[in-house]
């Protein structure tokens, strides 16, 4: 009985002790425990603030977005090959299925900026504009330049007869010519040979690019047109493929070309122009009729 009372004794007093000391301590500094409190609280409202405006940006609508306007070769490192210009094409694509892309800047080289002008021509809608800038890198940034076609895109410059207000003086504007192909499924193009014709080229060398190669393009040297008699018979083989045979504009336009047959074809455009586009044909898996009206659409 007496260790029973013993023990309530003694647990009372320790109560007692720890109650005291906690009041102590509170005493000693009253406002501890209420800002420790409200510190406490702080946090808590400042970690579900956090998780709320986390909540809030991943569930933020991008559609009252300013649309943007994409820029390529500021740098001079751009791949010309026929798969080069296929790449750039695919990217501007890209882009201008893109609702939040409003239009491309695209710089090049001035050498090769005419060839991949005509094949974005083939190749990209022209919906949104499309800014191509002829550059010499050798004036070091195109930055000034890019700016101004920003410019353009923005329509801060008007498109009107003022020539203040022109697209800058070079500047290009990609507009569709009368087809277009589809190239989203395209992996790579045939790099198509262009030969130059002239008496007593060598007939075997040439023998072997065109069995060897679907298609080729010959550069006639004639003011004729008219090919050299090792490329007619050359060109006059069943298993020669495709030939377009590039000429001069008055050549072409004199000259009677009608009954060539079904896979030698006359154009007055140039032969790196004639080379993108028998390489688009023949991705397309292009009829010979279709050949005949791209390459020979403008005789009247």
């Amino acid at each position: 009985m007496i260790n029973k009372k013993c023990c309530i004794i003694a647990m009372v007093s320790l109560m007692s002790i720890l109650t005291l000391t906690g009041c102590s301590t509170m005493l000693k500094n009253p406002m501890k425990y209420i800002l420790s409190q409200d510190e406490t609280r702080q946090d808590n409202a400042d970690k579900d603030n956090e998780t709320t405006s986390e909540t809030v940006d991943d569930n933020k609508d991008d559609s009252n977005s300013e649309p943007d306007i994409r820029v390529y070769g500021t740098e001079d490192n751009t791949d010309y090959s026929i798969d080069g210009m296929l790449a750039i094409a695919k990217d501007i694509n890209s882009d201008m299925n893109n609702k939040d892309v409003k239009g491309v800047v695209l710089v090049l080289n001035k050498k090769y900026s005419e060839d991949v002008r005509y094949f974005l021509s083939l190749t990209v809608k022209d919906d949104k504009p499309l800014v191509i800038i002829p550059y010499d890198y050798n004036n070091g940034s195109p930055d000034y330049k890019v700016a101004q076609a920003k410019k353009y895109i923005d329509k801060e410059l008007d498109k009107t007869d003022n020539a203040d207000n022109q697209l800058p003086e070079g500047f290009l504007v990609n507009v569709n010519d009368y087809m277009i192909f589809d190239i989203a499924d395209t992996k790579r193009l045939d790099n198509i040979d262009i030969v130059y014709d002239y008496v007593g080229i060598d007939a075997d060398a040439l023998y072997k690019k065109m069995y060897l190669n679907d298609a080729i393009v010959i550069v006639s040297s004639t003011a004729d047109g008219e090919l050299s008699e090792e490329l007619s018979e050359a060109v006059s083989g069943k298993n020669a493929g495709i030939v377009v045979v590039s000429c001069s504009e008055d050549a072409y336009m004199k000259g009677d070309f009608a009954n060539c047959g079904d896979s030698i074809f006359y154009t007055d455009i140039s032969p790196t122009k004639a080379r993108i586009m028998l390489a688009l044909l023949i991705d397309n898996n292009s009829d010979s009729d279709t050949f005949k009206n791209a390459f020979t659409r403008r005789r009247v």
